[in-house]
């Protein structure tokens, strides 16, 4: 298996036991079936688990009574016939899957659902579950009479041969993604017993496919590149991330920092809106944009307590007592500490300006349309503020942001540009060689 994460643009998610549970509307329904062919129910809810994920045939003979061996055809039907209402009511989603799928689409993925199951049982489920619209395609094994290899080797040439994973949580699933050389991801939640764990890679909960599918994952692998070739060994590296507002600067700076982390790193984060001056400097000017450029922030303060500091120093400790902007006062104390091997994301606007810039080893401008930043702050802070935050947008931030970037042109200083119009799909855009 040679697919790595970052390479995967294509999901085939099986049904059963991976996306949805179907236990007890299938034991509803071999309950229902079985009174009706005056049959004894000789398994158990627990028992019949075993045999999900087996073929068709092999589930119906397992549970009809070996003295009515004869009759498995007959149970089959009956059951099948049963499906479709006790899907209705008792058939659910795991937690999080229509959310994580929602999200992967938005991401740019390909999603395919497919079920060793018959063609009636397939759709029913799909219907009870409500998962109309949440794939691009979906098959199940009985339609063409192919097998789950041969499902999944139809549908990476019907998409063209994207690089493929495969979610199950039974080894058929494990095997087909090796027979087809795909990426296999097994679900601990599901069915499988101890199966899964045979995966490529393991997951306990639905949602964890978006840490591990994160598409800004290569683009923070790119800059760790980055600063184990540019940072000296003695001193901590700083990282500048900055954008217009609501650009999602903040975002992509804790998603970073949990990637760092996870790679072992020690990461330090400076929040430039931590260092806001108090409302009689931020609003003493008539022209509130000429104040939000220069007079929002304590720009001394960052750079006297913490920038010059990082830059001559091999460690350095500080306890600030920084402004709670809710109480215009100096009570929020907040602790900084710097080692020879720490990065430090500094994050906020205006990072590109001279005052800051010098002290910022790698820049990434973080870019967005104005017309989208102002879309995302109609989500944001309108339900809190009202409409008149719209207003201050367009007479104090934007104009603030437009002068900034014509005096500091992110092409022209940034290191890394990184167009994130769409919060799931960023791309680099701009890197400086």
């Amino acid at each position: 298996m040679n697919v790595n994460t970052p390479d995967v643009n294509l999901f085939i998610f099986d049904l059963d036991g991976t996306i949805m549970s179907s236990l007890k509307p299938t034991y509803e329904a071999i309950k229902r079936a079985f009174l009706k062919l005056n049959l004894p129910v000789q398994v158990s809810e627990s028992e019949i688990e075993e045999y999900f994920g087996a073929s068709s045939d092999e589930f119906y003979q397992a549970i009809t009574p070996p003295d009515r061996l004869s009759m498995w055809q007959e149970v089959r039907t009956g059951v099948r016939q049963e499906y479709e209402s006790t899907l209705r009511e008792y058939g659910n989603v795991f937690p999080g899957v229509r959310e994580t799928l929602t999200t992967l689409r938005n991401r740019g993925y390909g999603l395919i659902l497919y079920s060793n199951s018959s063609v009636r049982w397939f759709k029913s489920s799909i219907s009870a579950c409500h998962l109309e619209g949440f794939f691009d395609y979906a098959e199940c094994v009985e339609e063409n009479g192919l097998t789950k290899t041969d499902l999944i080797r139809k549908f990476i040439k019907k998409f063209s041969n994207p690089k493929v994973a495969i979610i199950g949580d039974r080894i058929h699933d494990i095997q087909a993604a090796r027979e087809t050389n795909s990426l296999s991801i097994g679900v601990l939640f599901g069915y499988g017993g101890k199966e899964p764990e045979e995966a490529d890679i393991t997951i306990a909960e639905f949602s964890a496919l978006l840490n591990i599918f994160d598409r800004r994952l290569p683009i923070f692998e790119q800059v760790l590149r980055e600063i184990d070739r540019k940072k000296q060994e003695n001193k901590a590296f700083v990282v500048g991330i900055t954008g217009v507002d609501v650009s999602g600067k903040t975002r992509f700076t804790e998603s970073f920092a949990r990637f760092l982390t996870s790679n072992g790193r020690n990461v330090q984060v400076i929040n430039l809106d931590d260092f806001h001056n108090p409302q009689q400097v931020r609003y003493s000017g008539e022209n509130q944009a000429e104040n939000y450029y220069n007079k929002s922030f304590d720009i001394n303060a960052i750079v006297e307590r913490l920038l010059i500091p990082i830059k001559q120093r091999s460690r350095h400790s500080v306890k600030l007592t920084l402004l709670d902007l809710h109480t215009n006062k100096y009570e929020i104390d907040r602790e900084f500490s710097f080692g020879e091997n720490t990065i430090v994301l500094f994050e906020g606007v205006f990072l590109l300006r001279k005052e800051l810039s010098s002290y910022i080893d790698y820049k990434i401008f973080i870019d967005v349309p104005f017309e989208e930043s102002k879309n995302r702050a109609k989500n944001r802070d309108v339900p809190i503020y009202g409409d008149v935050i719209l207003r201050r947008y367009n007479e104090k931030y934007f104009p603030a942001q437009r002068k900034y970037l014509d005096e500091y042109p992110p092409s022209e200083i940034a290191d890394m540009i990184v167009d994130n119009t769409n919060w799931e799909y960023p791309r680099v855009t701009y890197l400086r060689e």
